[in-house]
């Protein structure tokens, strides 16, 4: 038994909203993981300058100031 045009029509349409909900769906998921993506790297980039500046040398004399005093 074949199916009338407008049931197969029917169906398609049916499936093509399925289809947009579902770009819709994944479209919002891709924005919020890029918005958080985009969060994770100002707080990367913010760790990374502070490891950074923690890594600079306390000690601002000269050479000469770094001889142990029994020498």
């Amino acid at each position: 038994m074949s199916r009338s045009a407008d049931d197969r029509l029917i169906e398609l349409e049916t499936r093509m909203t399925w289809q947009e909900d579902a770009l819709n769906v994944l479209g919002a998921e891709i924005q919020r993981q890029q918005r958080l993506i985009e969060q994770l790297e100002q707080r990367l980039k913010a760790l990374g300058d502070r490891l950074t500046a923690a890594d600079e040398p306390v000690f601002r004399g000269t050479a000469r100031d770094e001889i142990p005093p029994h020498w």
